[in-house]
């Protein structure tokens, strides 16, 4: 099962490295509940379903032209699928790039994506699979 998981989480970071919307949302429970660390829904909760998801890049398609998360190190928890890595980005006109590391905290249930959340440290992510404080990052 966590070879399963992991293989999902790792496709849907190539859909949204490719900008494959129908790629991710196939990888995506139609309950998902996604949790960046950006976007108007942040401090409301997120966003839900997968038209919440469309929502998001939407609008973050706005702001950059390009978006590439990377996984540096996974594991998994149970279910949950620990990544942690960062997000290039490439703003929409102005063309800069910015590489952030970030880390995530994905779960997997019955081969789709329920939960997809965000997290600024690698710290705070195993915090959240209830693996406590690890590293230093």
């Amino acid at each position: 099962m966590s070879e399963r998981n992991v293989e999902i989480v790792m496709r849907s970071f190539d859909a949204i490295a490719d900008g494959n919307l129908d790629a991710l949302l196939s990888l995506y429970d139609p309950a998902i509940q996604f949790l960046p660390l950006t976007g108007t829904r942040v401090e409301t909760g997120g966003y839900r379903g997968h038209q919440g998801v469309r929502d998001y890049f939407a609008e973050v398609g706005e702001v950059w032209e390009e978006m590439r998360p990377h996984a540096d190190q996974v594991q998994t928890v149970g279910d949950n699928v620990v990544v942690v890595g960062g997000c290039a980005v490439r703003g929409r006109g102005s063309g800069a790039v910015t590489d952030s590391p970030l880390a995530w905290v994905i779960a997997v249930r019955d081969g789709r994506i329920t939960s997809h959340r965000g997290f600024r440290t690698t710290d705070e992510a195993l915090e959240a699979a209830g693996l406590g404080e690890k590293t230093g990052a």
